[in-house]
């Protein structure tokens, strides 16, 4: 890209100075980008209307007829030329907030596969941006109105959509006013105002609401073998949870065995620090706590199955750490309870322990390299008395999962972990697992792992759920009737799908064919649009080959 020139009056006025024209150059720089940055502004808020538009249009394909007057309502809200006189705003905005949560009702049932492959995104951030755009062009008018003049950035309009999903939808309008009165002169300045604003505009009640919404835990991994968990929630349950695993920790520590049911047993020699022994107490306790049942009569709780119901002397949940929001409306409350015990109850459950069910349910695919399991960490090939010359030759890592962990630590998973070991075959060329019967040793279902490990993720472009927990479709329906006409449980003929998409493939919202030839999937998507996809190339798989080459 070739910088502005900058007036020539300026450079003839300084042409001696050879400070001034590198700063002259400097301001040409800047002045370049600014332009830049707001012609990329003007293209994101296009897309982003864009975007939404073609949400508007798919819930039209799939319903014509039944959604029309809604989509007529919605296209005149996001009008440029509305214009609302003070009488009507208050009406105005009721159908505002009426037509933003039946956008966002059918945001979870529209499928915009397509555009996410087209953004190279996945489903759920196309999600997330099409709520940022309906709440936006539907609700705050003035802030999008600003935008589209220039007069507030991309970004922070963007910052602005995202926080206001926090806000109940009655505040919405008043946000909306409170946003162009906001003067900042940098980003950190404009975020603290919104802060601001949102908190003056939230209630407790919203607040609890929002935040119980929110919760819930996420796992990151990163390619050198370590992995993060972030778990989000109510403050209470957070810091039940920190004091708990904190104090059995510290009871390790300092030696504490009586409070630990130890008895009869020397002194604790454990030399794990207190992060240490949170970690490994939070990464080995077994998941438990409460389900909502229907209270049948009759109804009895099997053993094994679930626990007791919850008890008055139970620790305290966070739901019964929340500060009870006021009732204006005079609700009988204790009706309301006793209404709802008695069709409904609580009871305690337990992570099961039995292998089988643990096999099928809590799954981890450890997967090594032949060399690397082989391996020593002297550089000699184990089993063969031959030095390979090269420690590359026991450093290709594993996976867990699909994700890469040290060679040492994926020697030490199949070590300890469970008998059943698989064979795979891959292409030395790409990594990818190939279509080849996967040989065994005491193997209950070789196949499901060679499909795993050979697309590791949902099929579907675009989605990035993990095929360790996905369904297995026939791409050819299997013939229960006659399963020698077709539709076999091959390699060929399987493939890994999540839930939702297998559910959308059975609804026959979406259709898969295999190319004999290339093994690649052709996709039909809602609206007629077509893509492919095919299995990744695997990086570690390419580099375990070529030290089988050179062996």
């Amino acid at each position: 890209m070739e910088l502005m020139d900058v007036p020539t009056l300026t450079r003839r006025t300084h042409r001696d100075d050879p400070a001034f024209d590198e700063l002259s150059d400097f301001s040409a720089a800047l002045t370049t980008i600014e332009l830049t940055h707001r012609s990329i502004d003007s293209y994101l808020l296009a897309q982003l209307k864009n975007l939404f538009e073609l949400f508007l249009s798919r819930i039209s394909a799939d319903s014509p007829d039944s959604h029309a007057e809604h989509l007529a309502a919605v296209r005149e809200l996001v009008a440029p030329s509305v214009n609302t006189a003070p009488a009507e705003r208050e009406a105005v905005n009721a159908r505002r907030r009426a037509a933003y949560e039946w956008i966002e009702s059918l945001i979870p049932a529209t499928s915009l596969i397509h555009a996410a492959q087209l953004l190279d995104v996945t489903p759920i951030e196309i999600g997330n941006r099409v709520r940022s755009a309906a709440l936006g062009m539907i609700c705050l008018p003035q802030a999008t109105e600003q935008a589209a003049k220039q007069l507030l950035s991309f970004e922070r309009y963007a910052h602005a959509t995202r926080r206001a999903r926090s806000l109940d939808t009655s505040v919405l309008p008043e946000y909306d006013d409170g946003l162009v009165r906001i003067r900042a002169s940098d980003m950190a300045a404009f975020k603290r105002a919104v802060s601001q604003l949102v908190a003056r505009l939230s209630t407790r009640e919203s607040q609890t609401k929002h935040i119980r919404q929110r919760r819930g835990v996420s796992f990151h991994y990163d390619p050198h073998g370590e992995a993060t968990m972030v778990a989000r929630g109510p403050s209470p349950a957070i810091a039940l949870l920190e004091a708990r695993l904190t104090g059995v920790a510290r009871a390790v520590i300092t030696g504490n065995t009586s409070s630990l049911g130890i008895v009869n047993a020397g002194e604790l020699a454990d030399d794990r620090s207190l992060r240490e022994l949170i970690f490994d107490f939070l990464a080995n306790s077994l998941p438990a706590g409460f389900v909502t049942v229907s209270a049948d009569e009759g109804a009895s709780t099997s053993p094994g199955e679930s626990g007791p119901a919850r008890a008055t002397g139970d620790p305290p949940t966070a739901d019964s750490l929340t500060v009870p929001a006021a009732n204006p409306s005079g609700i009988d409350i204790d009706a309301t309870a006793e209404n709802y015990s008695r069709h409904y109850r609580e009871v305690g459950i337990t992570c099961p322990t039995a292998s089988e069910w643990l096999k099928r349910q809590a799954r981890v695919t450890i997967t090594v390299p032949a060399l690397t399991l082989l391996g020593d960490t002297s550089g000699t090939e184990s089993g063969t008395g031959r030095n390979s010359g090269d420690r590359s030759a026991v450093g290709v890592p594993g996976t867990v999962n699909g994700a890469p962990v040290a060679p040492d630590v994926a020697r030490q998973l199949v070590g300890s972990g469970h008998s059943t070991v698989y064979r795979l075959l891959t292409d030395p060329v790409t990594g990818v697992v190939l279509d080849h019967a996967a040989e065994k040793y005491t193997i209950p279902d070789p196949l499901r792992t060679a499909l795993i490990e050979k697309w590791q993720f949902c099929t579907l472009p675009g989605c990035d759920r993990s095929a360790v927990k996905a369904e297995l479709d026939h791409i050819i329906p299997f013939n229960h009737s006659n399963p020698s006409e077709g539709g076999l449980t091959t390699m060929q003929n399987l493939h890994p799908l999540c839930r939702q998409h297998h559910q959308m493939k059975t609804e026959r919202k979406i259709s898969v064919t295999r190319d004999s030839l290339t093994g690649m999937l052709h996709w039909k998507l809602p609206g007629g649009v077509t893509t492919t996809s095919e299995p990744p190339s695997r990086p570690i798989n390419q580099a375990h080959a070529e030290l089988l080459n050179r062996a």
